[in-house]
């Protein structure tokens, strides 16, 4: 490439070096709110099911909110089912 042009997966790479920033970010920002709004007062048992699904092993929370799943797993399929071959 001359004249700085940039390659098309140089762009693909960039663009997904920047989403898997942004997921790490906002990881941290939630990561650090959840258990000031646990200390607030909000317990996780009136959280709605759909919303957060958790149990508590030996005073250590494990949870996964459904929507995610569902939503991660039609991205997921989507890729899968689109990509170009």
């Amino acid at each position: 490439m001359n004249n700085g042009e940039i390659s098309l997966k140089e762009v693909n790479f960039f663009s997904l070096l920047t989403l898997v920033g942004i997921m790490f970010v906002l990881t941290g920002i939630i990561l650090i709110i959840l258990p000031l709004i646990i200390k607030i007062g909000i317990e996780l048992e009136k959280i709605h099911p759909l919303l957060l699904v958790w149990r508590k092993i030996d005073g250590f929370y494990i949870g996964t909110s459904p929507i995610l799943l569902i939503v991660l797993a039609i991205v997921y399929l989507l890729t899968f089912f689109l990509k170009k071959p």
